[in-house]
């Protein structure tokens, strides 16, 4: 089942709605940004969920208003929802991390250039910062618990990439560090200008590396 599946179906478990307020929930709640929940589709996804029967509508006039169409959730979607929100619950993602790619050939550019992009990257972490806290405070016992925990979940993880990007910063500018982060088929060349009291070494087995990058996202 697609995201764009659920997502709809768990909006739809919150009562009916028409398409329109479908499309503007999503944007309201910014799940197209960090769900990337497709808004073109929506239309597509409803005709889809009505085919299979997780979802029923029916025609609606309100007013002088133009006829609607208005959906809601059937209990066999009610019982897919369910299923797919246990499984989302216990995913083990692993979802793309292009910072990541740079960090890992942190090489690739001068010291001086690296240092300022990552600077910029502090910068704007901290901005984001202070925007999702003054967005929780707003919020707060104003939505439901689930929605405030998953602006604050960005937030604790933005406080611990910021302290993460000090440590990586420092090293950065440390001259003896800098000289260590060079690629793995120099090693022996980095090793011979690495500190002599072995708590250093560039050299990491493939195996090593991905144990250790598999507990980093």
């Amino acid at each position: 089942m697609s995201k764009n599946e659920i997502a709809i179906l768990g909006l739809l478990a919150e009562g009916p709605k028409h398409g329109y307020q479908i499309h503007q929930d999503i944007k309201k709640r910014e799940m197209d940004y960090w769900a990337k929940i497709k808004l073109a589709s929506i239309y597509t996804t409803l005709t889809r969920l009505e085919e299979q029967g997780l979802i029923k509508s029916e025609k609606e006039k309100v007013g002088n208003m133009p006829e609607r169409t208005v959906y809601a959730l059937t209990s066999k979607g009610q019982t897919r929802l369910g299923d797919m929100v246990e499984k989302l619950l216990v995913e083990d993602e692993r979802p793309e991390w292009l910072f990541g790619l740079g960090v890992a050939f942190i090489y690739g550019a001068a010291q001086e250039r690296v240092l300022t992009a990552l600077q910029l990257r502090q910068e704007k972490l901290q901005q984001c910062a202070v925007d999702l806290h003054e967005h929780l405070t707003t919020l707060k016992g104003q939505v439901p618990f689930n929605w405030y925990m998953l602006i604050e979940n960005a937030h604790k993880h933005m406080q611990l990439e910021r302290q993460w990007l000090d440590e990586l910063i420092a090293l950065v500018q440390s001259e003896q560090q800098w000289a260590m982060s060079c690629p793995f088929e120099l090693a022996a060349t980095c090793e011979q200008s690495a500190p002599q009291n072995g708590q250093m070494t560039s050299k990491l087995d493939g195996a090593e590396t991905k144990k250790v990058l598999s507990n980093i996202k």
